[in-house]
């Protein structure tokens, strides 16, 4: 046994010598510290002699760290404790810092004190901790800076929009000033409420069912929803609703972002009704007709044609000024005689279109002579003037596509018999009338044949500097006396046969030689029927594939109004638009279909009626509707061309309006490249 404990001795001397570990046994018993043992890590790691640790002394080859003390604070807390656990950096002997964590523990025995250090180099552990720490407090800025960016991107929604936070049954856990501000109720009001409290009867119940399926599915719902007030007033509001996900991806809450945008319905509504209601009268106008004809299911539908017999006498001899009042007073006294189930449209000078859906064809058509006697038995009183009114009336019972034509037919034959009234029939004959066609076809004809065709070019001016931006190509026709023919007299001719294909191909043909050897900029009108016809379309096509310059040209669609098959009309726009062609809407402001495929054809370009613009100066009806279309094409951002411009006054009037381009006889009538 004492010989098993001689050799322990032994072993545990040789173990300790050759410890991975430093170990350092220190006299502690007096003031001064006395380094009694250092085994051979402690030696080779510090490069010191037991000898030269001791003469260095202890205070210079062991210093603390930031969080540990002094070696003779640290002996003394240690004779307090008895061992405890410490960290401390070891100064080498070429001066190199090694950090280290030692556990020491005092040893007294009979005759001294004893501290026994076990000492670890903890470089790699260290320069670890050291990176980790680097990295914590990169990640730390990082997020704390992401955290800023969130917080400013919060505010700034929170400033700029509608904004409320729900839980998963849609009760309003948040809502910021600018909802309490809007719906008029305070905070207190609606926290702990349902969203249902601004919910308004008019919006479908179908419109919260895809709202809920949509974000109970955990996606983003968007939709315009109309919201009652505190004080029972609405307002609409674009919405973007979120849900907002936990960790674990279940629905937390519902984030709901809104912009106000009830003025804008309410001016797009203005818009509406101004476009569908005629400027002079009040009523109905041309292209809330077509658009009412277009839309009407019912296969029987009753119609009457009212108008002034020699109307235009009265504009000749007295002014236009006195003649739109008789139509206005002519307008009122209709609408005195008929109810609500009849609607009223004042087509263009004289003209009204009374529609009935309810009344039989018997009744209807006593209805309307018994108005057409009224009407022509009444005098009318303008500025202390008297007007004997003379009336003729048509109708006609046809299906509703041929409403229009049939009744307008029966017009002109009443007014060609001088017939008091005429209703519609099959046997309505215009002898002369075919008779004019005939000739104008074989005037076309000819001219076609001798290249009698020929382009005019009217300027659009730039409204600011009042140069000329670009032209529009204008067709006219030559006769064998050389007399320029506008096309007013033969283009609806020309549609009845071929002959319009040929002309179309023939404008398309002299306008991109003119962009092509002239350099210019120009406007192409362009129709339904053009847009219809696989002919004219390939030969557009065609051209544009050889044209030098196809940024060049723009495409202007005349009679938007009347389009049914959107679709063959979008891809047209969409392949002249792939050559960098633009589209221009003609005639606009003349009714809401015009607004509506505004949108739909992705233009460019509006072209203001003229009928807006002529007078726009000193009618203050026609300067507030051209006001709101230039606004809703600033909105849209499209640039906006003025026609009918005739006048300094009527110049300066679009140019205070900020409308981008001019075109009228005040800049230039049409004619031929100089």
């Amino acid at each position: 046994m004492q010989k098993f404990q001689k050799n322990c001795k032994t072993l545990f001397s040789d173990l300790l010598e050759n410890s991975n570990d430093m170990l350092f046994i220190f006299d502690v018993k007096g003031e001064s510290t006395k380094i009694m043992y250092a085994n051979k890590a402690a030696v080779e790691t510090s490069g010191y002699t037991l000898d030269e640790m001791n003469e260095v002394g202890i205070e210079n080859f062991r210093r603390p760290t930031e969080e540990s003390k002094e070696f003779k604070e640290h002996i003394k807390e240690l004779k307090e404790k008895g061992s405890m656990f410490d960290y401390a950096v070891i100064v080498t002997k070429d001066k190199r810092e090694i950090p280290v964590e030692a556990n020491v523990k005092i040893v007294k025995t009979e005759d001294s004190i004893y501290n026994i250090a076990v000492v670890r180099d903890i470089s790699e552990r260290a320069e670890y901790e050291k990176r980790l720490k680097i990295e914590l407090n990169k990640k730390t800025k990082l997020l704390r800076e992401n955290i800023s960016v969130l917080k400013s991107y919060q505010d700034a929604i929170d400033a700029s929009s509608i904004l409320t936070r729900s839980d998963k049954s849609g009760i309003i856990t948040y809502a910021n000033d600018n909802f309490c501000k809007l719906s008029g109720y305070s905070k207190e009001e609606v926290l702990g409420k349902p969203h249902n409290i601004v919910r308004h009867e008019e919006t479908p119940s179908e419109v919260f069912k895809n709202l809920w399926d949509t974000i109970s599915s955990k996606k983003v719902w968007r939709g315009r929803i109309k919201n009652r007030k505190k004080n029972s007033d609405y307002y609409i509001v674009d919405t973007v609703i979120a849900p907002i996900l936990d960790s674990d991806s279940n629905i937390k809450e519902y984030l709901s972002i809104r912009y106000d945008v009830t003025q804008i319905v309410k001016k797009q509504k203005k818009i509406q009704e101004l476009a569908h209601t005629d400027i002079l009268t009040g009523t109905n106008n041309r292209l809330s007709l077509n658009k009412t004809l277009i839309s009407c299911k019912k296969e029987k539908i009753n119609i009457a044609l009212i108008d002034i017999n020699r109307f235009h006498e009265i504009n000749d001899f007295y002014g236009e000024n006195i003649g739109d009042k008789v139509i206005k007073k002519f307008a009122k006294k209709i609408q005195e005689c008929l109810d609500e189930e009849y609607k009223i449209f004042h087509l263009q000078g004289d003209e009204f279109i009374i529609l009935n859906i309810s009344l039989p064809k018997e009744n209807f058509m006593e209805k309307m002579l018994k108005l057409n006697n009224t009407l022509s038995s009444q005098e009318l009183i303008i500025d202390n003037k008297t007007f004997n009114i003379d009336t003729t009336l048509a109708l006609s019972f046809e299906k509703p596509h041929h409403l229009l034509s049939t009744v307008s037919l029966a017009s002109r034959y009443a007014k060609h018999k001088g017939l008091s009234y005429n209703i519609y029939t099959p046997q309505t004959s215009f002898e002369d009338e075919y008779k004019s066609n005939i000739e104008w076809t074989y005037k076309i004809k000819k001219a076609l044949s001798k290249d009698r065709f020929t382009i005019f070019f009217q300027p659009i001016i730039d409204t600011k500097t009042k140069e000329i931006f670009k032209y529009e190509a204008l067709v006219r026709m030559i006769d064998e006396d050389e007399k320029i023919i506008s096309p007013f007299f033969f283009l609806d001719k020309a549609k009845k046969s071929n002959q319009y294909i040929q002309i179309t191909k023939i404008v398309i043909e002299k306008a991109f030689r003119a962009v092509n050897e002239r350099g210019i900029s120009c406007g192409i009108n362009i129709t339904l029927e053009d847009i219809e016809s696989e002919a004219t379309k390939e030969f557009i096509f065609e051209s544009l594939k050889k044209c030098k310059n196809p940024q060049n040209i723009s495409f202007e669609l005349v009679e938007s109004e009347g389009i049914e098959n959107f679709e063959e009309v979008e891809e047209f726009v969409k392949k002249v638009k792939s050559y960098g062609c633009s589209l221009s809407i003609d005639d606009f402001g003349t009714g809401y279909s015009n607004f509506e495929y505004l949108l739909k054809l992705n233009a460019d370009t509006v072209k203001i009626d003229g009928s807006l613009i002529k007078d726009i100066d000193t009618n203050q009806d026609k300067y507030d509707i051209v006001k709101t279309i230039v606004m809703f094409a600033k909105i849209k951002k499209l640039s906006v061309v003025a026609e009918f411009v005739s006048s300094e006054s009527i110049y300066k009037t679009i140019d205070s309006l900020d409308i981008d381009f001019c075109q009228g006889y005040y800049f230039g009538e049409p004619k031929p490249l100089e």
